[in-house]
């Protein structure tokens, strides 16, 4: 039997790996990028904090490997921080010393002296390379294990529910959703689960004939897979995997095209997901930031390593189902990075935007408001997204 410590560090190991690989990756795609135009980069670094490891590359790029893994960053030669906001005197010492003498810093090497859509291409590379990771990661687990399509089958209607009002019949195999092929259980779930108060047209087929039937999924209280408290839509029928257009991966085509069409559904549900939180639909609870990665991560790994089952299996499910949350999860990072902070990607793409549209940079004075006012922002949004975490985890105990 595995003891509470080693489970722990089971745990932790899991959350780390995995966080430590997404920011990773996330960097790599600012890095890849820049250096492909020649940008002069300082820093390369996995975490914040003080390093504990580094190493000097040919290239004079510093790999850093710092003691707090919860994040990490590609600092340019200019940059002011991790940040990437300009330091005004230091962009000024290097043209200064360029125009001194041309034949020593080459000042076309600095990233805040590259063309707008230079900057703004490199900028965009970090949440790219997220949803290129997601796509890599869904088809790995296409090619390893295999996945089947049917059309989902209801398997039993229960009384006084949403499902029972529209009409639907055990037997019935669900088509469509508002015009949108259902290709299995997991995506109507889901479909149904962000649509709690609205309505959904259901194409249904019943025996020969095709049925339209109109349901209003009632936002109930459940526990997800990880044992947390949740409101979400729910029809009120159980359903199975039908055996009507029953489709599987074909070799390597067939599991990229899988990893994009999971990478879509979920950035779809995402966008579903925070398009209800602005229209009042939803109340945000279900979004999350560290703690909740955390413990998802954490739970995941430590059920499978408790699992009844030989250790080889138990090894390969663990692999299976970090690999599944690493590319949810890379997914989320990618579209958090794209929000118009001016701390984030998405703010730097907004200045490089009014520098495009304007034919100049925004003064240094506002960029500088601007940042202090994104860090304010994404601190507070920290602040609720951990209570929200907190929430969840203390719903697990109740």
């Amino acid at each position: 039997m595995l003891t509470g410590v080693l489970l722990t560090l089971i745990a932790a190991f899991s959350f780390l790996l995995v966080l430590s690989f997404l920011v990773f990756f996330h960097e790599l795609g600012h890095y890849s990028v820049a250096r492909f135009f020649g940008i002069a980069v300082d820093r390369f670094s996995v975490g914040f904090g003080k390093p504990i490891w580094r190493r000097t590359s040919k290239a004079g790029v510093e790999w850093v490997i710092s003691r707090i893994p919860l994040g990490g960053y590609v600092k340019f030669s200019g940059d002011a921080g991790a940040a990437s906001n300009p330091d005004v005197e230091k962009l000024a010492e290097i043209r200064a010393a360029y125009e001194a003498d041309p034949t020593g810093p080459n000042i076309d090497d600095v990233f805040h002296f590259r063309p707008v859509w230079q900057r703004a291409l490199v900028v965009l590379a970090g949440p790219v390379a997220n949803f290129i990771l997601a796509i890599i990661l869904f088809a790995g687990i296409g090619m390893s294990v295999g996945v089947e399509f049917s059309t989902p089958q209801v398997v039993t209607v229960q009384p006084n529910t949403a499902a029972a009002e529209a009409g639907f019949l055990d037997g019935d195999n669900i088509v469509e959703l508002d015009g949108k092929r259902m290709r299995g259980v997991g995506q109507v779930s889901q479909y149904i689960r962000l649509r709690s108060g609205t309505k959904i047209e259901a194409l249904v087929q019943r025996g020969s004939e095709e049925i339209l039937l109109t349901v209003t999924p009632k936002r109930t209280e459940i526990r997800d897979e990880i044992g947390g408290l949740s409101k979400v839509g729910l029809a009120g029928f159980t359903l199975t995997k039908g055996k009507a257009n029953v489709e599987s991966i074909q070799g390597p085509i067939g599991a990229l095209e899988y990893g994009v069409s999971q990478t879509g559904e979920i950035l779809s549900s995402t966008g579903t997901y925070l398009g209800r939180i602005f229209t009042r639909k939803e109340d945000g609870k279900q979004l999350g930031s560290v703690v909740k990665i955390a413990t998802v991560t954490g739970k995941v790994a430590i059920d499978t390593a408790t699992a009844d089952a030989p250790l080889s299996d138990r090894i390969r499910a663990w692999a299976l189902r970090m690999t599944f949350l690493a590319a949810s999860i890379s997914i989320a990072l990618g579209v958090a990075n794209l929000m118009p902070l001016p701390v984030l990607d998405g703010g730097h793409l907004v200045y490089y935007g009014y520098e495009a549209v304007v034919g100049r940079p925004l003064s240094q004075e506002k960029q500088e408001f601007g940042f202090k006012i994104g860090f304010a922002v994404l601190l507070t949004l920290f602040v609720v997204l951990t209570i929200n975490d907190f929430g969840y985890v203390m719903s697990m105990r109740s």
